[in-house]
């Protein structure tokens, strides 16, 4: 009767043991899909203008407006003007009245697209001197 106690005893070792692993790898997985998609330091930086510029954190929601080389308070069509719109880690140029509209055509840019952006880090848009760099950790 004493042997069969210890096999028992050995066997539910196992089971728990085998459930404590998969419980903590679970956990980790859980934990690693439920994280931010931009990490705390990641950031966009928005040149304007004569060498100026704003950091916004990637986790933000924001509209910017840049006329006439100044950040403005609403977007009305006018002069020169960008919209950038910042939203869940990423920032896009949503509307400008360059004469091409390049940098509209740019797509979005996150932490996930630098790799497969032909400008990288970077929203550019030439004939009103803004840009969007996506400045991640380390960066």
């Amino acid at each position: 009767m004493e042997h069969k106690t210890t096999g028992d005893r050995r066997k539910l070792n196992w089971i728990l043991t085998a459930a404590v692993i998969a419980f903590a790898a679970l956990a980790v997985a859980v934990c690693f899909l439920l994280r931010p998609k931009t990490g705390a330091a990641d950031r966009f930086v928005i040149r304007y203008g004569d060498g100026r510029s704003i950091e916004i954190p990637a986790w933000e929601t924001r509209t910017i407006v840049i006329r006439n080389g100044e950040i403005a308070e609403r977007e009305t069509g006018e002069d020169e003007e960008n919209v950038i719109r910042i939203e869940n880690g990423e920032a896009w140029m949503e509307t400008a009245n360059c004469p091409h509209r390049e940098c509209m055509k740019q797509g979005k840019l996150s932490a996930e697209t630098v790799r497969s952006r032909p400008l990288g880090t970077w929203i550019v848009c030439a004939p009103h001197r803004v840009y969007i760099e996506f400045a991640g950790d380390g960066q």
